[in-house]
């Protein structure tokens, strides 16, 4: 039982690391490789509540609106020039990512920074006792992924977001305004990132470069996703279980290099992504 729950666990933190990128990706597709510096941003907002004294759930509201408002002046200066150049994008956001990263190293130096620890206790399930806020990661991913298939399906944003995604100049032609959603949505996926760094704050060490493990990952599995939230789970569910497995039966040293080589196979095998599309 503990094995599965941390299959569990792998998979769910790998969707909460990734939700944020696929969004980003699949509607503006803009490789972020600030994503890393987000989470950061967010993690350390989480930092300074806990500092102040405020709840930890207050800390990971917080992260999440200090990525927020920094992915819009980056949006706003950076990334709304750089939509139609892809390779410029690339570079622009690695720059980003070195500046927000160099700048809350100058502000909180390299030592670990302590979070709140919530819910510093074991829940039993099947008789196994387990880290209760592990099990609320699985279950704060999945309502995650349930809440943004919902937005994207049946709310007239998701159909407007969906439109200008297949087809940003019949979507301008129109009169939708298109430079709105895709600030928007670069906002929100940035939201996503930093409330990711608050949440899994807990879970490891917090220091400025503390998601760049969690993100290797997580760009293999937007790569895989295919565009679509279906292919976000089943990528990450796929990495997660071999990251954990690989781990537990052969060698925790090298679970990462068995990720890049299943990645790198599936790639080869379907390099449409892990998701299927209606005919």
């Amino acid at each position: 039982m503990t094995l599965l729950l941390d299959v569990l666990t792998a998979v769910g933190i790998l969707t909460i690391v990734v939700l944020g990128l696929a969004i980003v990706l699949g509607v503006l597709d803009v490789i972020n490789l600030a994503h890393t510096g987000f989470m950061a941003v967010g993690v350390y907002a989480s930092v300074i509540t806990h500092r102040a004294g405020w709840p930890f759930w207050t800390g990971i509201l917080a992260g999440a609106a200090a990525a927020a408002v920094t992915g819009l002046v980056v949006e706003v200066l950076v990334i709304r020039r750089l939509y139609d150049r892809p390779l410029e994008t690339i570079l622009a956001t690695w720059g980003v990512s070195l500046i927000v990263i160099q700048a809350l190293t100058l502000g909180f130096g390299h030592d670990n920074q302590a979070v709140g620890q919530p819910m510093a206790t074991a829940t039993s399930v099947a008789g196994t006792p387990y880290p209760t806020y592990r099990l609320l990661l699985i279950l704060l991913a999945a309502a995650l992924v349930v809440a943004l298939a919902l937005l994207m399906r049946f709310t007239r944003v998701g159909l407007t977001i969906r439109m200008v995604q297949s087809n940003q100049h019949l979507a301008r032609a129109l009169g939708i305004r298109v430079a709105l959603i895709r600030a928007v949505t670069f906002v929100v996926g940035c939201a996503l990132s930093g409330f990711a760094g608050a949440a899994l704050g807990p879970t490891q060490a917090v220091t400025p470069n503390y998601a760049l493990s969690l993100v290797a990952t997580g760009f293999l599995a937007v790569l895989l996703a295919g565009g679509r939230l279906s292919g976000v789970v089943t990528s990450c569910l796929v990495l997660g279980v071999v990251q954990i497995l690989f781990a537990h039966w052969a060698s925790p040293v090298y679970s990462s290099t068995a990720v890049i080589a299943v990645a790198v196979v599936l790639l080869r095998i379907r390099p449409e992504g892990l998701t299927w599309r209606h005919a």
